[in-house]
């Protein structure tokens, strides 16, 4: 009995040890068909793990660079700025970390001549939002500064040389208090407060990154944004024009939230609880702020009319004199309490990190790039799929006695289908594993080294390697194609022994559709219906053909396309919506002498004067058009609530048109008309209406320089390429803001048409930037240009997609081609034996191929058509509205590429063809 036992184990060990030579065998007589799974699964596993890693590197570098720099959690400003007892009290609340006040002013320099604006920035005693050094030293000494590679670039100077800035005006709460206090002093200096920073010649000493902007100056982004240029300068506590002046803002990092990833929602949960807390003192320190700035205000006049009431005191009672100066004090005490009356309450503004533009473009781009990680493997996966059921399927008709020798041993179904499921999981891994290495690693590190610096000036990105996505992508691959494998060989094990031992019966000819139809029949040659009879006698094939010719041809269509609609886009936003040629910003102190010049300049076409600044957009409590608040969101994982758009506010003053400089109109081309009436309305961009779930009718907050903010009613949803901005009538803006009609619109910038070519025009805004009245200056001729050249990642993109088409396209093809050879191998050697040359038997077999490759480029195109568009709405790019504009040569490159590649897989087949042993093929198979 034993003896038995031992036996039977035997017997199965030696069972399965042939099964397992066999399956490997299968491996290496079958390397064409292994090769063919295996580079399909690389390319699907390595897009998914690749663009899942840049996603995570992405905002991997930006969270290291926010740790490497203290880069604030919470930030506050205030309409009356900040004092130390803020800054104790808020230090105070629970969660809190450190605080820092931090000095900030407007100022202008000079660039090559050219007035420039700049921020002057003091260096916090907390180390918060700290400059990222490149070169050089920051600045401790007084009269030292530190700029960005960016100032030295447009500048021309380096590290030891000077430069001037000449501080903006402003309402600083020093020049507030100033101001009042000598309002009523005959003998007050003519001259108030010299400004926030001590002004003279700066040694530069440093080179630095700005943690609280990012973006490439010189990449896309900052071209598309459209906005002015403000370069950051950075100076030490010693450059304080008075050390008790009040701070600008209020910087604060949260206990514990460095050790979380900025993104992740244990962190904003965690600066939520924070915000919460600070909150709870916001109303009681508004107050204290409010009264000792009135205080302040006060002290020094009454202190000053006490001093004249002591001299009016020692009057005779009775004189005229006495009595006009103690009516002048009684004025001047009823004129400052009106002043004290009119100055508004201390109003704070609490915000987190999503208020950079720089976190919230990272974290869109990110997202987007995880979705297009989902979305483009599963095209390989289908292709896969289908690649693993012709060659499995092939594999079980080659092997269809051995099947039958099998099952007549004895060998269960399992065992039989062992062979299969080892050769399609050796596919799968080997495949699984190489896409691994390449996506989780090499293309993250190519990538993020060259690619991301040109949207961004973080210095470095991690590599991060999520082996979760990693696994899952094979396991995903692994499973589905084994799946496929035992379904091909179910069939084939349902037949019994005798049956699968014997020849397979050839297909029974039947008439097909083409041959009813007689006078495309009848002139046809033979060869021609040949090949006709073929095209449907081995439909499966065909239909994988053509599947796979449609993908190629579909995704070269798409990136083609892509680069098409990106490189259109900006001429199109200056051609068809923005018409005017240059776009010039002056102090609004300035704009009537700027205005005059221009009406009298013989280069001037024509102009328009506006009110231009800086605004926010944000949901608030607004509500979409369709009485949902902004309920499509932006389409990047956050909710429309969340969200805020920095965007241009454009005034147009009353009685002046904007027709010849900017058309407005829908995305399907109707007219938009501003609103003249007295509600507070605008019209907004598409890209902005896209964020916030809007349409016509819906009410959005739109937040001033000042940080007034209104609820306007959105009358119009304009078409806009390039950035975002909010157009509004005169009326509408007073309306909105409360601006008293006494009040006049502060003009500070004028759309210009200039005569001549783009050349003149870049010319004569080169010369307006030179005059000290112009802030900013931006020529569209130029901005067209300088986008154009850095639209590199683009081209890389293309670059991409179409090594992955390729890929695809010769992976499918060679698969195909091998099998069609190997199943018809016996009528290719009749047709040779019969006295076909080479090329006539090449000629028979490929004509087949080209004829259905041109199915699928005729379908693909398209399809890629229709791709774009699908891709183009999942991409959440900041400030940029691509609109699909695929043009004729885009369709003409992608269809001669997916021809070309069919012709080199007919060329390396043909070789095949030419190997087919006549005697051997034709010998009986009994």
């Amino acid at each position: 009995m034993a003896h038995a036992q031992q036996h039977a184990k035997r017997r199965v060990r030696a069972k399965r040890t042939a099964l397992y030579k066999d399956a490997w065998r299968a491996v290496a007589s079958n390397g064409k068909r292994f090769a063919a799974i295996a580079a399909i699964v690389a390319v699907g596993v390595m897009m998914m793990g690749a663009l899942s890693s840049i996603s995570n590197d992405l905002r991997g570098g930006l969270d290291g660079f926010f740790d490497k720099t203290d880069m604030h959690d919470l930030s506050i400003v205030s309409t009356f700025g900040f004092d130390d007892d803020d800054i104790k009290a808020l230090s105070d609340v629970d969660g809190v970390g450190s605080v820092a006040g931090q000095r900030s002013a407007s100022a202008y320099t000079k660039i090559n001549g050219k007035q420039s604006s700049a921020t002057v920035i003091e260096l916090n005693d907390q180390g918060l939002d700290q400059p990222y050094l490149t070169d050089g030293r920051l600045p401790k000494a007084a009269h030292e500064i530190a700029v960005t590679e960016q100032y030295l670039a447009d500048s021309g100077k380096a590290l030891g040389d000077t430069l001037t800035f000449t501080l903006g005006e402003s309402t600083s709460v020093a020049q507030l208090i100033s101001g009042a206090s000598s309002a009523d002093s005959s003998d007050a200096s003519s001259e108030s407060d010299s400004g926030t920073f001590a002004t003279g010649d700066y040694t530069i000493v440093g080179t630095v990154i700005d943690p609280n902007d990012i973006v490439n100056p010189s990449g896309p982004m900052a071209l598309i944004s459209g906005a002015k240029t403000v370069y950051p300068l950075f100076v030490s506590s010693a450059s304080a024009a008075a050390t008790d002046a009040p701070y600008t803002s209020a910087l604060i990092s949260v206990d514990g939230a460095a050790n979380l990833n900025t993104y992740d929602g244990d962190y904003l949960t965690l600066v939520k609880r924070t915000q919460d807390g600070i909150e709870k003192i916001q109303s009681s320190r508004e107050q204290a702020r409010t009264a000792a700035i009135k205080d302040a205000v006060r002290e020094p006049v009454e202190s000053k009319l006490d001093e004249q009431k002591r001299t009016i005191d020692a009057l005779p009672d009775g004189s005229p004199m006495k009595a006009t100066a103690e009516q002048k004090i009684a004025d001047a005490e009823s004129q400052l309490e009106s002043e004290l009356d009119a100055l508004p309450d201390a109003n704070w503004i609490i915000h987190d990190r999503s208020a950079l533009t720089s976190y919230e473009d990272v974290k869109t781009q990110s997202e987007m790039i995880s979705r297009l990680g989902k979305l483009f493997p599963i095209l390989f996966l289908v292709i896969a799929i289908l690649v693993s059921l012709t060659a499995v399927a092939r594999m079980v008709e080659e092997d269809r006695q051995l099947i039958g020798t099998y099952k007549a041993l004895g060998y269960t179904r399992g065992e039989t289908m062992l062979k299969y499921l080892i050769y399609s999981s050796a596919a799968v891994l080997a495949g699984g594993v190489v896409g691994d290495l390449i996506g989780l690693a090499g293309l993250p590190f190519v990538f993020t080294k060259r690619m991301l610096h040109i949207l961004y000036v973080i210095p470095t990105y991690p590599l991060i390697i999520d082996w979760r996505i990693g696994i899952g992508g094979i396991l995903l691959f692994l499973v589905l194609i084994t799946s496929s494998a035992m379904a091909v060989c179910a069939g084939s094990l349902r037949l019994q022994p005798a049956e699968l031992l014997r020849p397979k019966a050839p297909k029974a000819g039947k008439t097909i559709v083409l041959q009813r139809i007689g006078f495309v029949w009848n002139h046809l040659t033979f060869l021609g219906k040949v090949t006709a009879r073929n095209l449907f006698r081995y439909k499966s094939r065909a239909l994988m053909v053509i599947i796979g010719v449609l993908g190629c041809t579909a995704l070269m269509t798409a990136g083609f396309g892509m680069a098409s609609s990106a490189m259109t886009m900006m001429p199109r936003q200056f051609g068809e919506i923005a018409t005017y040629d240059v776009m010039a910003v002056t102090k609004a102190a300035d704009h009537d002498k700027a205005q005059k010049a221009l009406d009298g300049d013989d280069a001037v076409e024509s102009s328009v004067p506006i009110h231009l600044e800086s605004a926010t957009l944000s949901a608030g409590d607004a509500v979409g058009g369709n009485g949902d608040a902004g309920n499509s969101g932006s389409g990047n994982g956050g909710t429309a609530e969340d969200s805020k758009l920095t965007v241009q506010l454009m005034v147009i003053p009353d009685g002046e048109s904007l027709d010849g400089y900017l058309d407005l109109h829908t995305t399907d081309g109707r007219t938009i008309v501003l609103d003249e009436g007295s509600e507070a309305t605008a019209v907004v961009t598409a890209n902005a209406a896209k964020t916030f779930g809007l349409d016509t009718g819906a009410t959005v907050e739109l937040a001033d320089a000042m940080m007034d903010t209104a609820q306007v009613k959105v009358t119009g949803v304009a078409q806009y390429y390039t950035g975002n901005i909010v157009v509004m009538s005169e009326a509408a803006y007073r309306a909105a803001f409360d601006v008293n009609n006494d009040t006049d619109l502060a003009l500070n910038a004028d759309l210009i048409k200039v005569k001549g070519d783009d050349d003149a025009q870049i010319a004569f805004s080169d010369d307006l930037a030179g005059q000290d009245e112009y802030l900013t200056v931006v020529s569209t001729a130029k901005q067209t240009r300088d986008f154009t050249k850095s639209f590199l990642i683009f081209f890389v993109m293309i670059g991409f997609i179409v090594v992955m088409a390729a890929i695809l396209a010769v992976v499918v093809l060679y698969t195909l081609a091998s099998t069609n050879i190997s199943e018809r191998e016996r009528e290719l050697a009749t047709i040779k034996v019969l006295g076909f040359r080479k090329r006539e038997v090449h000629g028979y077999v490929n004509k087949e191929m080209l004829l259905l490759a041109c199915f699928g480029i005729a379908i693909g195109l398209p399809c890629g058509r229709g791709l774009l568009g699908f891709l183009l709405s999942q991409l959440d790019l900041p400030g940029m509205n691509i609109v699909p504009n695929v043009a004729w040569y885009c369709y003409a490159a992608a269809a001669l590429l997916a021809l070309l590649f069919t012709v080199l897989v007919e060329l390396a087949t043909n070789r095949s063809l030419d190997s087919i042993d006549m005697v051997g093929a034709l010998k009986s198979p009994e």
